[in-house]
């Protein structure tokens, strides 16, 4: 497999609310991974638009990292900013450790920990 497709950053998301004020959302640095697209596939795709989910793109990336689903977001070259819906670990056909990341887009963009 190769991972030759880009780089996409998968940030944290952190409140950077003062405490006792409300929370306000911001995507902290975590990790950068070279990546490479798979194939989103009929059942994957309608399965998740039964849980009201729209899954867009799926990305392979190397190695099991600790990624969380409920608290990590994809951002590609372009600046897109992707939902994390499912974090799959797995392995090539080569037997190496890869994760597979089903991605959605986000409608309004998270901001960054300045």
């Amino acid at each position: 497999m190769t991972f030759d497709d880009g780089t996409v950053k998968i940030y944290r998301i952190t409140d950077s609310a003062a405490p006792g004020k409300k929370p306000k959302p911001v995507l902290g640095a975590y990790h950068e991974h070279c990546f490479g697209y798979g194939t989103v596939g009929v059942t994957r795709y309608y399965t998740a638009l039964q849980a009201k989910q729209q899954i867009e793109d799926t990305i392979y990336i190397p190695d099991w990292w600790m990624i969380s689903p409920e608290k990590d977001i994809a951002v590609m070259e372009d600046g897109s900013q992707f939902r994390i819906r499912q974090a799959q670990r797995t392995t090539d056909e080569e037997d190496l450790q890869i994760m597979l990341l089903s991605l959605e887009r986000i409608g309004d963009n998270y901001a960054f920990v300045s």
